[in-house]
């Protein structure tokens, strides 16, 4: 297969065309005088032209209502040779004959009588002057500029054309014209203003001669204030004719006209169809295999079908000219000429003839030609000397090169430079890497090297950006890898030092406190000695500052030895460990750096997320040892060295702590996690450890320094030897014997009697149900009524006592003799005060009782203390007003005291103040949560605000095939907070009930900080507040 050098004959100057070689000035059309065919001869064209031509044509031949058209589109794009062409065919009917013979009504006239002018000509019978000195009637527009500008009117302009020969009118680049005039006054205005209505006038005048055409072009993006003089003029004349211009492109340098254009104006010969043909094949197969190794997406291959259509160039080269056509300074197709005979060089003067089709990645930066033409498009200068082409050899894609022996990472720089060349606002740029890789795969080439340099180059150079859709491009702004560099050269040793502690500490920091509770990083022996004597530290030790063997000497002086954990290493190499944190530095750094578009900012995350993870692993490979305390029996204390091997789950944060705790739980374990589940182990261990040798008790502060200082001893979590020892205790197996000590060797405990009382009835009535402890398996209970209880007092004869006594005294007594007789238990009978409010008659009355009987009765209503308030005798008249009531009651040596509050009469509900504290207690029986849901919400409502439960029974209950299952906890003289209570729900639901088991929650009494949330839990439960004794400050 011949590569393209081989298989075309170039033009003669193919390699050395210049924009200015190019630039037909109407003049040319003006003055011609030849037959034109010269000039087709060089010319293809064009969809735009075609449309032009046949409609321009039926236009002067009379047959079309189109009298203006507009060309649209950027200098240097083709306007000024189609006006040429235009103008050339409208007079000579042979010419066009040869050129356009499928157009229709080309016959229909001989020649048309044809004015052009060039908006950058300023004569001094402006534009409608030379016109009419083109057309033969000078004289007729004479007065429009002798004495000064003035437009002509529409019928002078009809007037003009008061012959019926075709007339065509070639406006060339008018905005620069407009542009002149802006600036120049007249009268009240400017000439810009006479030149527009001139303008104006023209077109409508042409609207209404069948066989006058005007041609405009323009160039809006170089004199916008021009242009919209002519926009401005081209609307009135809509406004008159009730018809749009029609607006024309010449040449659409996104469609394969590109080509045709290039074909014709550079080469003179190409290959036979048949041969291109097999060049699309081999490009088939090339881009398959890309596919096949998943370098290239599904579907590639389509690209090869271009190939017969774009030929000699690759199928991309278009989309990729087409990423910068709309450059104020790019000439558009006069540009695309002379980029396109820069590329042609360099192929032709390529070292290796290996260029099958022609693409951006060919261009030769070395050629200075080459250079100029590509830093005269966007200005980048120093993109091209520092990551492409250097004199010296020292451009990023050079080094690479010169590493790899190719020129892969030229061709790839080269690539993007071109797709980089737009200077548009909010311009697409550049690349994705496999639009890339599309683009450089080759006969004879390796895709996958390609693929590597690219990488490579996205490492290294500092021009080289990406977009947030992942399209590389240049830029003349250094990228965030040179920004980088820079700060982390001349990062502070200080705050990089400052960087790598903190990112310890976040990597190892103790959370849970089980294996250790105290982090110190690179700490000096004073300090690590001063945290040991205070908790259990694990102390991060540098490599190169200590070693373990002087880590040993240290432990060996150590008094709490069993407080201290060790991580170190034995490698000395800090040098990645500083790079690795001066990357990190320098990308927190570079967030904070003005500028940054939001491509730049993700760029920056993930390289902070990069370097973050390269600084985590250069510290995790670095930290490679871990020092136990251990001392095995017969042996010294003494450092075990434990070789770590750190989990690596990428799907989880890391986390220092948890790997520590794992590697200490392996047997044999140093640390146990669950201290009830490793109890018996651990108990024995403490005993055996902890308790001076031949003692049964032991003072607690002293077993807690023991626990510091004993290797020998394992570790338990935070708070775990409190744990163990609440454990033991529990379990009746160690004693806390209440003045410090703990005994390992429980004495027998005394009798003793738990009471849980009921709710009284309306007669004060109480059941208590009455439990003996340690008083063996046949408990005998004595009691006495408002007296004292000894053993020859009533025995009770069950496990319940109905009373109205205001005093009961309890008394067990073990049969068997095996425990002692303990102190009796007295229970008190709480008072309880109750109201009753009638405001049935004309005043209210408020009736005050006591349970289960009063002595004396207080109250006031003013606030002040009930014990001091009036005796209460009989019912209370109270105002309508809202009051709040005070009362006190005494029954034998038992008191108690109550606010009650009473809304206006009037009111609905019970009055309560959202912002003071409140209590609420049941008037009668309990409060009951019935439901599941209404149980979980009332405490969920409790954990967000902080109020407490108290006197709560909790019943979870279930059906069975052997009936109801029933569990229940009664809890009283407690005040009982969310969590608790959902803990032993928690505990009270086993396995035996299902997820849809009854939960119900009874309570007679609530605590609120704020009235505000007892209306909240009101609502939320249903409860009316008249079945609760309210009370607030």
């Amino acid at each position: 297969m011949r590569t393209v050098k081989q298989a075309c004959v170039l033009q003669e100057k193919a390699l050395d065309i210049h924009v200015s070689d190019q630039v037909e000035q109407l003049d040319q059309l003006i003055n011609n005088e030849g037959t034109g065919d010269a000039f087709f001869e060089r010319t293809f064209v064009t969809e735009g032209m075609r449309i032009l031509l046949s409609e321009g044509i039926a236009r002067l031949a009379g047959k079309s209502n189109d009298s203006v058209f507009h060309l649209k589109q950027a200098m240097g794009g083709g306007k000024t040779h189609l006006l040429v062409a235009f103008g050339l065919l409208a007079r000579d009917r042979d010419l066009r004959n040869r050129v356009i013979p499928d157009v229709r009504y080309i016959n229909v006239f001989e020649s048309a009588r044809v004015a052009a002018f060039n908006g950058r000509n300023s004569p001094k019978e402006y534009f409608w002057g030379l016109i009419a000195r083109q057309l033969g009637k000078a004289e007729l527009f004479k007065r429009f500029w002798e004495s000064g500008p003035e437009a002509p009117g529409e019928e002078d302009w009809l007037q003009l054309f008061s012959d019926d020969l075709p007339v065509l009118i070639l406006l060339d680049e008018m905005p620069p014209y407009f542009n002149e005039y802006i600036t120049k006054p007249i009268g009240q205005g400017t000439v810009a203003d006479i030149v527009t209505r001139a303008f104006a006038n023209l077109l409508t005048a042409a609207s209404k001669k069948r066989n006058v055409c005007i041609v405009v072009s323009d160039l809006a993006a170089a004199y916008s204030a021009g242009s919209s003089l002519i926009n401005r003029a081209l609307e009135d004349a809509r406004r008159e004719i009730g018809r749009l211009e029609r607006a024309i492109v010449p040449v659409d340098l996104s469609s394969n006209e590109v080509y045709e254009i290039l074909r014709k104006r550079l080469f003179r010969s190409l290959p036979d169809d048949a041969e291109i043909r097999q060049v699309a094949q081999r490009f088939r197969d090339i881009l398959q295999e890309g596919v096949d190794a998943r370098l290239l997406q599904p579907g590639a291959d389509a690209i090869a079908d271009e190939v017969p259509d774009t030929y000699p160039f690759h199928p991309r080269f278009k989309n990729i000219v087409a990423l910068f056509k709309e450059n104020e300074d790019f000439r558009q197709t006069r540009g695309l000429l002379e980029l396109s005979s820069r590329l042609l060089r360099s192929v032709w003067n390529r070292p290796s003839d290996d260029v099958y089709l022609i693409g951006p990645q060919h261009f030769d930066l070395s050629d200075r030609d080459v250079r100029e033409s590509l830093q005269n498009i966007s200005g980048m200068s120093d993109v091209i000397s520092r990551d492409i082409w250097d004199q010296a050899g020292s451009a990023h894609a050079q080094q690479i090169d010169a590493t790899a022996g190719s020129d892969d990472a030229a061709q790839v720089a080269s690539l993007l430079l071109v797709a980089s060349l737009s200077t548009a606002v909010e311009a697409v740029k550049g690349l994705t890497e496999g639009e890339l890789l599309e683009c450089l795969a080759t006969p004879g080439r390796d895709l996958g090297r390609f693929k590597e340099a690219f990488r490579k180059l996205a490492e290294q150079a500092w021009y080289l950006h990406h977009t947030t859709e992942g399209r590389y491009y240049f830029d003349r702004q250094e990228n965030l890898t040179r920004m980088l560099q820079n700060i982390a050269r001349d990062a502070p040793q200080p705050q990089v030092d400052a960087l790598l502690r903190g990112r310890i500490k976040e990597l190892f920091e103790p959370k849970r406190k089980a294996a250790y509770g105290a982090l110190l990083v690179f700490p000096t022996m004073d300090e690590l000695a001063a945290e040991v004597g205070k908790d259990r530290v694990l102390a991060v030790m540098n490599p190169a500052d200590s070693t373990i063997d002087r880590i040993r000497a240290f432990f060996n002086d150590l008094d709490r030895k069993n407080n201290l954990l060790v991580l170190t290493g034995q490698s000395s190499d800090l040098v990645r460990l500083d790079e690795a944190a001066r990357n990190l530095y320098a990308a927190r750094k570079g967030a904070e750096r003005p500028g940054l578009n939001n491509a730049q900012r993700e760029e920056l995350e993930e390289k902070r997320a990069a370097y973050e993870q390269g600084l985590t692993t250069t510290i995790l490979n670095l930290l490679d040892r871990l020092l136990v305390p251990r001392q095995r029996k017969d042996q010294p204390a003494s450092l075990d060295e434990l070789h770590v091997k750190w989990q690596s789950d990428q799907s989880k944060p890391f986390s220092g702590e948890s790997d520590i705790e794992r590697i200490l739980t392996v047997p044999p374990a140093k640390l146990y996690f669950d201290v009830e589940k490793g109890f018996d182990t651990v108990r024995e261990l403490a005993e055996d450890v902890l308790w001076p040798q031949g003692m049964v008790e032991a003072r607690w502060q002293d077993i807690v320094v023991r626990y510091e200082s004993e290797p020998r001893m394992v570790w338990l979590p935070k708070r775990g030897l409190d744990d163990l020892k609440q454990i033991a205790c529990n379990r009746g197996l160690w004693e806390d014997l209440r003045n410090g000590y703990i005994s390992k060797q429980p004495r027998k405990k005394k009798t003793s009697v738990a009471v849980v009382p009921s709710e009284p009835d309306d007669a004060g009535k109480v059941r208590l149900r009455v439990t003996a402890t340690d008083a063996g398996p046949a408990p005998r209970v004595h009691y006495a009524e408002d007296a004292t209880v000894s053993t020859a007092s009533n025995v009770l004869p069950g496990d319940e006592l109905e009373t109205t006594a205001l005093r009961v005294e309890f008394l067990a007594v073990d049969p068997s003799g095996e425990h002692e007789t303990g102190e009796p238990y007295v229970w008190k009978h709480p008072l309880k005060i109750q109201n009753l409010l009638d405001e049935a008659g004309l005043k209210r009355r408020v009736t005050l009782i006591v349970l289960p009987r009063s002595d004396e009765i207080r109250y006031t209503l003013d606030a002040s203390d009930p014990r001091n308030g009036v005796l209460y005798e009989g019912p209370v008249e109270i105002p309508d007003t809202e009051v709040s009531m005070r009362v006190f009651a005494r029954a034998g040596n038992n008191e108690r005291s109550v606010d009650f509050r009473f809304p206006q009469r009037g009111s609905a509900g019970t009055s309560v103040e959202p912002e003071q504290p409140a209590r609420v207690r049941a008037k009668k029986g309990n409060v009951s949560l019935s439901s599941r849901k209404d149980v979980y919400d009332a405490l969920q409502l409790a954990s967000q605000r902080g109020f407490t439960f108290s006197d709560v029974v909790l019943t979870v209950s279930a059906a069975s095939p052997h009936g109801q299952q029933i569990a229940r906890a009664t809890l009283n003289g407690i005040d009982c907070n969310a969590a608790y209570l959902e803990g032993i729900l928690g505990a009270l639901q086993s396995e035996a009930f299902g997820p849809d088991a009854s939960v119900v929650m009874q309570f007679q009494g609530a605590a609120f900080a704020r009235g505000q949330d007892l209306l909240e839990f009101a609502e939320l439960a249903g409860i009316n507040l008249s079945s609760v004794d309210v009370q607030q400050p």
